[in-house]
């Protein structure tokens, strides 16, 4: 290509638009304080490793390699901001050629702008960026494939494979999709070839879940999973709505079924855009759906409400009226991100007083540890702002994450602390200083000189089911020992350890019941195991069957899970 045609295209109207949206998100990236999802992945950047608790570690990457270059909220976001605006050239080559297509090239632009889910991942650093950027240059690259069955098309298909795997778990959805949209797909050698490469490129997470017992499938597949409950299903579509934009949602589903598709390729993006619409439906009846789940359908939206503009003046009227409506508020919406101008409770909290309050937080610690409870949010949002250390202990009321698979808890141990619990008990406010942010916000704080805390399994549950009696002491024969490298003292003044035996039914606390420890019982060295008999009467638990699990609570740290769980049975 000689320089004449270079100059034409990098100053033709669709190289302005996407220069335009990199230079605009890039700023707002850079003036946009990270939000906590953004930070907790940011922490994911700093420990790199194969996988991590809620997801792949393609994020962690991305984060890591924009953060070497800029050490602020840019570079968190940089590799965010480059794939949107090369997801957005790569959607508009798939777009089918016509004569109407350049000509057109001001309504593509206009989708891009309305629709939300290019507006936020324009710049938000979560997995869905790089799930975006890779699902679209999978399409690309599958389109290349059944055109022509080359070897760099085989090896290419695997490799996008394995990184939107890497990305994702969702990708696994959209490759279920277009396999059954394009069903001869099993009938090609290649494409198997391809599946092989991509497997084999995704080993190394397979076996870090195998290393750390499936955290991540555990927990989106099991934990996640409640009873059946219909309720989900209007906020699913509500979010579903304002997600992809309610207008061009409705459009182009109508558009969708008005028209027949062109090709097995538009055939593909059908089955994609309706794909993920129905799987998340019947999802939302056991659990609920989080709007960022259904991002990929904006990718076959925006090419097959464009596609139709050529022979439906009415699509042009309707993206260009939403454009007058949406773009305002669009504006309104980024740059309150940036200012703290509008009275939305979201926004204050989450984008402008939340650094704020951490750097206060972290003026008061000085170069103490700070403990939070409950929130993966709390303690990464503190570190990235102050730069300083913290860790938070989950219990019973929340569920678990990455702090539950990094070695913090060790790090702490014996160290002078400031602990911030998330949910205060009453011990905690009688005894705790209660400190008021400059917003008004409230927080209970309290020094430790000889910080201690049980997080990990230190008791076992030998059989898996039991039959407790409502009126006569039963004994539960408990096996404790230390897992960890320096000694347990269970007579602690501050951190005194009590063993409790929690019932549960359907996954919700309803009682629980001391385990008393013989006297002799002080501390355990590290690698000791005990067994002890510990007696208890569940008199005021229904005659049913129950999920059990031992708690073993240091002073104020209430209600952690240390155990295996087991099933049991309440008899009279």
């Amino acid at each position: 290509m000689n320089l004449p045609d270079v100059r034409k295209r990098l100053t033709s109207p669709f190289s302005v638009f996407i220069l335009l949206w990199l230079v605009i998100n890039s700023l707002q990236g850079r003036f946009t304080d990270l939000n906590n999802d953004e930070a907790y992945y940011w922490m994911y950047s700093l420990y790199p490793t194969w996988g991590y608790f809620d997801h792949p570690p393609m994020i962690a990457v991305m984060i890591k390699a924009g953060y070497l270059i800029f050490h602020n909220e840019l570079g968190v976001r940089l590799l965010s901001i480059i794939f949107s605006a090369t997801s957005l050239i790569m959607i508009w080559s798939l777009i089918p050629e016509s004569d109407g297509k350049k000509s057109n090239l001001p309504c593509f632009i206009m989708l891009a702008v309305i629709l939300p889910v290019f507006n936020i991942y324009g710049f938000i650093a979560t997995p869905d960026s790089p799930l975006i950027f890779f699902s679209v240059l999978f399409l690309v690259i599958y389109k290349k494939f059944r055109e022509k069955e080359t070897w760099n098309n085989t090896v290419f298909l695997g490799v996008i494979m394995a990184a939107m795997m890497y990305s994702k778990y969702h990708a696994a959805l959209l490759l279920v999709f277009v396999i059954i949209s394009d069903l001869k797909l099993l009938l090609r050698p290649k494409f198997y070839v391809a599946s092989i490469i991509g497997l084999i490129l995704f080993i190394p997470h397979i076996s870090w879940q195998v290393a750390n017992d499936f955290p991540s499938f555990k927990y989106h597949l099991v934990e996640r999973v409640s009873g059946l409950n219909p309720g989900n299903i209007p906020e699913y579509l509500g979010n579903l709505l304002v997600f992809q934009n309610p207008v061009i949602l409705i459009l182009g589903t109508w558009l969708i079924f008005k028209r027949k598709s062109a090709d097995t390729f538009e055939r593909t993006l059908r089955f994609v855009f309706f794909g993920f619409m129905i799987f998340f439906l019947f999802s939302a009846l056991r659990y609920r759906v989080q709007p960022q789940w259904t991002s990929l359908m904006s990718i076959p939206l925006i090419i097959i409400v464009f596609s139709s503009i050529d022979f439906s003046r009415v699509t042009v009227k309707t993206i260009r009226w939403t454009m007058y409506i949406m773009f305002p508020l669009i504006i309104l919406f980024r740059t309150a991100l940036v200012f703290d101008f509008l009275p939305v409770k979201f926004l204050k909290e989450e984008y402008h007083d939340y650094s704020k309050k951490m750097k206060e937080l972290g003026a008061l610690a000085g170069e103490r540890p700070v403990v939070f409870t409950n929130s993966y949010q709390d303690p990464s949002v503190y570190t990235f702002y102050t730069g300083k250390f913290a860790h938070s202990l989950n219990n019973l009321n929340y569920r678990r994450t990455q702090y539950d698979i990094w070695d913090f808890e060790n790090r702490i141990h014996g160290k002078e602390i400031l602990y911030a619990p998330h949910w205060p008990t009453n011990y905690i406010m009688d005894n705790f200083r209660k400190y008021r942010f400059f917003n008004g916000d409230t927080i209970y704080l309290k020094e430790y000189n000889d910080f201690r805390s049980v997080q990990k399994e230190i008791a076992y549950l030998d059989s898996p089911h039991y039959t407790f009696s409502k009126t006569k002491a039963d004994s539960l024969a408990l096996r404790i020992f230390n897992p960890y490298p320096y000694p347990v003292d269970i007579r602690h003044p501050d951190f005194p350890l009590v063993f409790y035996i929690t019932f549960f039914s359907d996954g919700v606390k309803v009682a629980r019941y001391t385990l008393p420890l013989p006297e002799s019982v002080s501390s355990l060295t590290p690698g000791d195991t005990i067994t002890v008999s510990s007696g208890f009467m569940p008199a005021d638990l229904k005659e049913q069957d129950y999920t059990v699990a031992v708690c073993c609570e240091a002073g104020p740290l209430y209600d952690p899970v240390n155990s295996n769980i087991a099933r049991a049975t309440v008899t009279k």
